[in-house]
């Protein structure tokens, strides 16, 4: 494997800039941005996060440090973005790479955000780190993750700390040799087992907290100085060789710079993981079609590329026990829409009720080889409903329907209006929509703290 790939890659985080990105991308970035706060604003309704804060938070740095975005505190640079990662990853609501199974939202925003009250730079430079980020995060994941390794490791904290460190890095202005050290020690950081799956357990939260807290640390190290192995990444000891993808190392280097990865960011309308979405849109279309009675349905069959059906926790006919559970399970999750009409954040919140795991119970997944073979390009599924009268009701898709711009704002709003007031949260999403044009990122960081 070439020795060259983590310098292309460190070149290419040093030298972007916002001016170069196509217009869609640079507006894809301010989605993500909001997308992001819209979880992360939901600091207070978090268990994780309120006991994260009360584990760890940093009593004496009142009034200086960095804002906690949704929380009325503040932290160092490091404990800020991990606070403001547990917050986010709690609500199963960020932004996903499909292909690589993971969430860069809640791993390169945090860092970026923590650290933005740390530098002067035009508002611009928060997004060309964004996409940098989110660039590293998904060629790395398209690198690193096959299904084999996404069952046993979490594909956002084995890529997440790379990604937040060349974006710190980025928005630090360091230079080629200092990101190219921020990403090998940030490499080193690289974790997440998948057991939380099995268990329904939150530790889940705690992946892209530590991620974006390494990607800061990384930056701040490597910018007073602290050296790093060169192949850290792609070394024959590197992250690449550790999980034998070397012989795919050329995704990270493939159209750099012109093929952008953050056009293929999906975000989910239901609070559950990325591979359940179809799955509900599908239970949700047969529904609004037939409006069929869930005691007559008699059985469920889905079928899904290998990807999902094998992702810990989604195929799992229960019974479910716990919130967590529940919105890993397809079978549960298309149950739940199959009970309550539609796609309701409410559908999750009763893991015990008695109609839906009677549903999922008889549900079964099924891998589509077709399905398989289209994957990461589509993410598609199909849904056949039998009913007790012999009648069958399908809805199938070749790929699942991202929520709209539109539709991300308005779930931002539903956030942050209570915690900023509709004036309030409508200043941020503006210096959001303002930033490529702002020459600090002073108007955005006054309109976060606002409450």
């Amino acid at each position: 494997m070439s020795r060259h790939i983590a310098d292309e890659v460190s070149a290419f985080c040093a030298q972007a800039s916002v001016e170069q990105f196509p217009a869609d991308v640079v507006d894809k970035a301010k989605v993500c941005l909001v997308d992001f706060l819209s979880a992360a604003l939901m600091f207070d309704a978090s268990r994780e996060a309120r006991i994260a804060l009360k584990a760890l938070g940093e009593p004496g740095t009142h009034g200086c440090g960095s804002v906690v975005p949704g929380a009325s505190v503040r932290a160092s640079a490091p404990m800020a973005a991990y606070l403001a990662s547990v917050a986010a990853a709690a609500t199963g609501r960020t932004d996903t790479h499909i292909e690589s199974s993971s969430h860069p939202g809640m791993v390169v925003v945090p860092a970026l955000l923590a650290l933005s009250e740390h530098v002067d730079v035009p508002g611009g430079r928060l997004l060309s780190a964004l996409v940098v980020g989110y660039e590293v995060m998904c060629r790395l994941g398209s690198a690193l993750i096959t299904p084999e390794v996404a069952t046993i490791f979490r594909p956002t904290g084995l890529i997440g700390p790379v990604a937040a460190a060349v974006a710190c890095a980025h928005l630090l202005a360091l230079g080629r040799e200092a990101t190219r050290a921020a990403l090998s020690m940030a490499a080193n950081a690289s974790f997440g087992l998948n057991q939380w799956a099995r268990s329904g357990t939150p530790e889940h939260v705690l992946h892209s907290a530590v991620a974006a807290r390494a990607g800061v640390e990384s930056a701040l190290l490597a910018r007073h100085g602290l050296t790093a192995a060169v192949g850290g990444l792609d070394g024959d000891a590197g992250l690449l060789a550790a999980f034998k993808a070397g012989h795919r190392a050329h995704h990270l280097t493939d159209r750099l710079g012109t093929r952008f990865a953050i056009r293929d960011i999906v975000h989910k309308p239901a609070p559950a993981c990325i591979y359940v979405q179809g799955p509900c849109q599908l239970a949700q279309d047969i529904v609004q079609r037939h409006r069929p009675d869930p005691r007559r349905i008699d059985s469920v069959l889905i079928t899904l590329p290998e990807q999902a059906v094998r992702y810990p926790g989604c195929d799992n006919a229960g019974p479910i026990a716990d919130v967590l559970a529940g919105s890993l399970s397809v079978q549960f999750s298309v149950g739940s829409v199959l009970v309550a009409g539609g796609i309701f954040d409410r559908n999750w919140q009763d893991p015990r009720d008695t109609e839906v795991n009677r549903l999922a119970a008889r549900s079964r997944l099924v891998e589509d080889p077709g399905l398989t073979a289209a994957f990461p390009a589509r993410n598609g599924s199909s849904v056949r409903v039998l009913l007790d009268d012999g009648r069958t009701l399908v809805a199938e898709q070749d790929t699942f329907a991202s929520m709209t711009t539109e539709e991300v704002i308005a779930r931002f709003h539903l956030a942050a209006d209570p915690i900023y007031g509709r004036a309030g949260s409508q200043a941020i999403a503006d210096r959001i929509d303002e930033l490529d044009r702002s020459a600090s990122l002073s108007g955005l960081l006054r309109a976060l703290q606002a409450r």
